[in-house]
C-alpha cells in the first residue's frame, strides 16, 4: 500500500486474546477466549530501524507478563481442583492472581486451611469425592467426618480409591453405574475382566474411558478393548490444561507420583493429574488435571 506521497506502508493486525484453560463439553471451542477488537494499524515504512528495534522491544515485558498470569492461572485451576474438586470461578481466579507467584503447593496449602472451619466447603468437598469415586450420592454415615478428617478433596479420592480395591464386589458396582451412565447398558463380563486387570479407577476415570472409548466405537454391540484414554473435550470431566512444569507442580503437591520414569510416561501419554490415573492416555498427550463435572451421575441416581 502506498500513498500520493511515495510513502510505504507496514500493516500490523492486532488480536486480543485471553488464555481459557478450563474444558468441558460446553467449552469446546478454541482455547482462547476473544476479549478485544481486531483491527488493522498502518504504519509508514519511511522510519528508522532504532524505532523499530524500540517498538519489538517495548513488546517483549508484555509478552513475558501474558506468560507468567498464564502459568498462575494454571496453578490455581490445579489448585482448587485438588483442593475442592472443583474448577476455579472467575472471583477464585481473580483473588488467587492477587497473591502473585504462588507455587501450586502453596495455592493448596492455603485452601485446605479453609476447611477445618467451613463446614460447608466440608460437606461439598465430602459429597464431590463420594460422587467421583463411587458414581453415587454419600449415605449418611458415609457423610460423617472421616477418622482422618477432611485434608482434601485429592486425599479423600485415594481413601475412597483404596477401599474400593480392597472391596471387588463394590467395584462391580461402580463398573455397571458407569456403563449405565455413558452406553445406557449394563457392563458385559468381559468388561469387567478388562478393567480388573488394570489399575482399580475411580468411577469418574471409568466414565471418562469409556466415553471416550465409545465414540471411537458402536458400544451397543462392542466390548470395550484399547488403550483408557480420557478427552479433553469429555462430557462427563471437567479439566484444566495445564504445562508440563506446572503438571509436575501438581503432583508434587498432591503426591501424585508416576510410576517408573516420568519421561517415559509422558511420552506415553500418561499425563493426567488425578487419583489412579497412573495408566491413562490424555487426548493428544495433554498434561490435565480433572474432576467430576456437572453430568456425571444419571439424574435418577440417588443411592
Amino acid at each position: 500500500m502506498t500513498d500520493p506521497s511515495g510513502w510505504g506502508w507496514f500493516g500490523v493486525k492486532t488480536v486480543r486474546y485471553a488464555f481459557n484453560p478450563i474444558h468441558t463439553q460446553r467449552d469446546i471451542s478454541p482455547k482462547l477466549t476473544w476479549v478485544g477488537q481486531t483491527r488493522w494499524v498502518w504504519y509508514p515504512m519511511k522510519f528508522s530501524l532504532a524505532l523499530l528495534i524500540t517498538v519489538i522491544g517495548s513488546a517483549a515485558p508484555v509478552a513475558t507478563a501474558s506468560a507468567a498470569n498464564s502459568t498462575q492461572s494454571e496453578r490455581i485451576g490445579a489448585a482448587y481442583v485438588l483442593a475442592f474438586g472443583r474448577a476455579p470461578s472467575p472471583q477464585d481466579f481473580t483473588d488467587g492472581e492477587k497473591q502473585g507467584e504462588v507455587a501450586v503447593s502453596e495455592l493448596l496449602a492455603r485452601l485446605q486451611a479453609r476447611l477445618p472451619n467451613d463446614v460447608n466447603l466440608q460437606r461439598a468437598v465430602v459429597v464431590k469425592a463420594g460422587v467421583d469415586a463411587f458414581g453415587r450420592l454419600p449415605t449418611k454415615s458415609e457423610m460423617e467426618t472421616p477418622s482422618g478428617g477432611v485434608t482434601n478433596y485429592t486425599e479423600l479420592m485415594k481413601r475412597h480409591l483404596a477401599w474400593i480395591a480392597a472391596h471387588p464386589a463394590e467395584y462391580d458396582q461402580i463398573l455397571e453405574r458407569a456403563y449405565q451412565r455413558v452406553v445406557r447398558r449394563s457392563v458385559y463380563p468381559n468388561e469387567i475382566a478388562y478393567w480388573k486387570k488394570r489399575d482399580t479407577l475411580p468411577y469418574v476415570l471409568l466414565v471418562g474411558c469409556i466415553e471416550d472409548w465409545g465414540r471411537r466405537n458402536a458400544p451397543g454391540l462392542m466390548e470395550t478393548t484399547g488403550t483408557p484414554t480420557i478427552s479433553v473435550n469429555s462430557r462427563y470431566v471437567t479439566t484444566i490444561a495445564l504445562s508440563p512444569n506446572v503438571a509436575a507442580e501438581a503432583r508434587l503437591a498432591a503426591d501424585l507420583p508416576l510410576t517408573g520414569d516420568a519421561a517415559f510416561a509422558a511420552a506415553l501419554g500418561h499425563n493426567l493429574v488425578a487419583p489412579g490415573a497412573d495408566n491413562i492416555v490424555t487426548t493428544g498427550h495433554m498434561h490435565l488435571v480433572a474432576t467430576g463435572a456437572d453430568d456425571l451421575l444419571l439424574t435418577d441416581t440417588g443411592s
